[in-house]
């Protein structure tokens, strides 16, 4: 059995380090063959400002856990984020977070949700993790009258 205030730590610790765009050491946490799921809403095309890595992908080992964060974190920078709660349950835990984004690109102001689900080892290391992300609003960069 899994605890419950380690379980909850290990969640807030990969949260935080993917919405804050700083991996440290999280790929400790998670066991060899790990997979990660990823979706969203977006369309294809959406997916130049989107910037997305969708789709599941089967980590080995801590190596490949470290560049995949890395990737991941280079593709996304939020401007601000909230936590919405971390529900823990044997060896599952969910959790949701509310964002807001800027296209570097485009400035593009992007606001959504993503959800996490948590699937752990007996051992308290990550198995799994599914995001389904939701945007909620996508608001154009306003060009001034001028044109500058």
């Amino acid at each position: 059995m899994v605890d419950k205030a380690a379980t909850r730590r290990i969640v807030e610790e990969v949260m935080e380090a993917v919405m804050a765009g700083t991996a440290g050491s999280i790929a400790l946490h998670f066991a060899p063959g790990a997979m990660v799921s990823q979706r969203s809403n977006a369309a294809m095309s959406d997916s130049p400002w989107f910037g997305r890595m969708e789709g599941e992908f089967r980590l080995q080992g801590e190596n490949e856990t470290r560049a995949f964060f890395d990737e991941m974190l280079k593709r996304t920078t939020y401007i601000s984020y909230e936590m919405r709660g971390i529900v823990c349950e044997d060896d599952n835990a969910a959790s949701r977070c509310d964002w807001t984004r800027r296209d570097e690109k485009t400035g593009t102001l992007i606001t959504g949700s993503t959800m996490y689900w948590f699937g752990f080892t007996s051992d308290g290391r990550i198995r799994s993790i599914e995001t389904i992300g939701s945007i909620h609003s996508v608001i154009p960069l306003r060009k001034s009258e001028s044109g500058a």
